[in-house]
């Protein structure tokens, strides 16, 4: 009888976990991504605020598919070296949300800085996302 309590237990609790991709849910920045903001080159603004001259800065967002189709990033270019990208190259299918981690180096920067990084995405798709950080 014990046996047949802690099967039923472990299957309820397994049963309820489903796949690892579905019950993660974007916490923090989520960018919604759309046909047409793709299809157009859409942009957005990350305000990392105030940093001191040397630090970095690291912020994870998340890229929302509702568009038509499954999409990839299939990569970025930036204005300078002071800010990156780390993203995983899987598909992400439409209703499914892709995290992305972005870094800012504030070595050799002063002042206001308005960076922009041009993301890639596959099929044909393209967004610009702009880095804003105030440098003391």
């Amino acid at each position: 009888m014990f046996r047949v309590a802690l099967l039923l237990v472990a299957a309820v609790f397994c049963g309820a976990c489903g796949s690892p991709s579905a019950s993660v849910r974007p916490k923090g920045r989520v960018i919604v991504l759309t046909d047409s903001l793709l299809a157009a080159g859409g942009c957005d603004t990350v305000r990392l605020g105030r940093l001191r001259s040397g630090e970095i800065a690291v912020s994870r967002l998340w890229f929302e598919n509702r568009s038509s189709r499954p999409l990839v990033i299939v990569g970025y270019e930036r204005s300078c070296g002071c800010t990156s990208l780390a993203f995983g190259s899987e598909p992400f299918v439409p209703g499914a949300a892709h995290a992305v981690e972005l870094t800012f180096d504030s070595r050799g920067e002063r002042g206001w800085q308005f960076k922009p990084v041009d993301l890639r995405f596959s099929p044909d798709g393209r967004f610009r996302l702009f880095v804003e950080v105030e440098v003391e």
